[in-house]
């Protein structure tokens, strides 16, 4: 080969070299066209994703330190009024952080006085279905006379533990048929079946 014709052949490798490297430099201009291009016609919906995500992300980070911080001074509250149930203050800040122990503590506060007057007190303030069911039931029981109404409701959590106190409480006045009526409308899967049956048994006896 002659050095004209390796010459030649330098100068078209050049040739191509450069040819390639405009080349991916046109096919990079038009990708960058056509991202600018994308990017204006969705730059508001992308921008609009993406800020709903961080302020998912904070929102979720800022509800998750409030409700540590929540629950940290119900706790502290909650310790505080165990110790001095008069602690106004506390049953306001437990009140605020936390409802349901709010309802829990007073009802169990009431619930050592174990006296009608204590359970009504707190009547209006107690929201929670089961607490409210178990203080209709305590009450009923220390009332005596409404023991009826409260064991006559299907939705009554203690029906059946009604029953048996009022059934037991006719026996000890006489009221035989009375008594077993109750007794005998006790569950017959109730665990209280077979002392109610026992009961009735010696009512007729």
């Amino acid at each position: 080969m002659s050095k004209y014709e390796g010459y030649k052949l330098s100068l078209k490798d050049n040739v191509n070299a450069i040819k390639e490297e405009l080349t991916a430099e046109e096919q990079f201009l038009e990708s960058v066209i056509k991202a600018e291009g994308f990017w204006k016609k969705y730059k508001t919906i992308i921008i609009a994703i993406v800020s709903l995500i961080v302020i998912a992300v904070v929102a979720n980070l800022v509800m998750k330190s409030i409700e540590e911080n929540r629950l940290l001074k119900a706790n502290e509250a909650y310790v505080k009024v165990l110790k001095d149930p008069s602690d106004v203050a506390s049953l306001a800040e437990l009140k605020d952080s936390n409802p349901a122990l709010h309802e829990l503590f007073i009802f169990q506060n009431a619930m050592k006085t174990d006296t009608v007057e204590a359970l009504s007190g707190i009547s209006s303030q107690i929201k929670d279905p089961i607490l409210k069911d178990l203080l209709s039931y305590q009450k009923a029981s220390l009332e005596e006379k409404d023991l009826e109404t409260y064991s006559i409701k299907s939705s009554s959590i203690l029906k059946d533990i009604a029953l048996l106190e009022r059934g037991y409480m006719l026996l000890e006045e006489g009221k035989i048929k009375e008594a077993s009526s109750a007794l005998m409308s006790i569950s017959e899967n109730s665990q209280l079946r077979s002392v109610a049956d026992a009961l009735s048994h010696y009512s007729v006896k």
